[in-house]
């Protein structure tokens, strides 16, 4: 691996999966790139059996694929199933944003989510997964919906971001406006900022290279 210098101490599965995680996130890891088990035992000094349970709870998660005689790596994304992830995502945020405004129309505190929003703005937090994890907490807290709650982290939206790094169009405005529909408990404008960037995203997917993407099947 080439970040030889970042030594981490001893871990467990669990400190492991979530340090891939936030690889994919900070450029570490990337989709795709092989997960060489001597060189994981090296990085996280760990021994072989701690490494495996992290990358089958990974594999479990939809982000490792493992295969006989090949290893594990990232999983890559092929272009129609990152166009169906997308269009998921699209209409769950969408249901989240309005769901938030209406709890606001309804008397519930955007603070939280105002808050979250501001810290996830911070130009030291662009690819910081805590900041955009708890910010779409807060959203989805403020909603209400527990099915949302469950179904929102199980997207593969962590690959596609890492998958495209290059080529997604960044989103402050359009998160700006949610918070401020939220905030204003706007549910359709609410909505319409929620869905914008995930739309804008999937109409430039036909214009990526096939290198961007994984065979399909």
């Amino acid at each position: 691996m080439n970040d030889q210098a970042r030594k981490l101490p001893p871990s467990g599965p669990e400190a492991i999966m979530r340090d891939i995680l936030h690889g994919l996130s900070d450029g570490r890891y990337a989709p795709g790139q092989r997960l060489v088990e001597p060189d994981l035992m090296l990085r996280y000094g760990v021994g072989r059996s701690t490494v495996r349970e992290a990358l089958g709870r990974l594999a479990a998660g939809g982000v490792v694929v493992q295969a006989p005689h090949r290893g594990a790596q990232i999983r890559l994304l092929s272009r129609r199933a990152t166009r169906d992830v997308l269009r998921v995502t699209e209409m769950l945020l969408g249901l989240a944003a309005r769901q938030a405004a209406e709890a606001v129309a309804q008397g519930a505190d955007p603070a939280p989510l105002a808050e979250a929003a501001e810290r996830y703005a911070r130009p030291d937090s662009g690819s910081d997964t805590r900041a955009r994890a708890r910010y779409y907490r807060a959203l989805v807290a403020l909603g209400g919906n527990d099915e949302l709650e469950r179904l929102l982290p199980a997207l593969q939206v962590h690959l596609i971001r890492a998958q495209l790094r290059a080529t997604r169009p960044t989103a402050v405005a359009e998160r700006t406006a949610l918070v401020d529909a939220i905030c204003a408990a706007l549910p359709d404008a609410a909505e319409s900022a929620a869905r914008a960037p995930v739309a804008r995203l999937l109409a430039s997917l036909d214009t990526l290279p096939d290198s961007a993407f994984a065979p399909e099947n």
